[in-house]
């Protein structure tokens, strides 16, 4: 789901309830726009459980804004 928000004379943004409840959002830069992510409250909470690996949290959250990032690409070139 997308969302428009007014960006204040300070460069600042007003997030829509659903994402202003977490603790912190990932922002990526594609270029004329960014994508925000969520970060829940408490991740390995949120997350534990959900995946059964032997990488380290490090590895796990390097291969995951790797892949983010390329997914982000990926969608802007289809989108010119």
């Amino acid at each position: 789901m997308g969302y428009v928000v007014k960006v204040d004379d300070r460069g600042r943004i007003k997030l829509p309830k659903k994402l202003a409840e977490a603790s912190s959002v990932i922002i990526i830069d594609v270029g004329t726009f960014f994508i925000g992510i969520p970060v829940p409250k408490d991740p390995l909470v949120t997350t534990s459980g959900v995946i059964k690996t032997d990488l380290s949290v490090k590895d796990l959250k390097e291969l995951a804004e790797k892949e983010a990032e390329k997914d982000a690409l990926e969608r802007y070139r289809r989108r010119q």
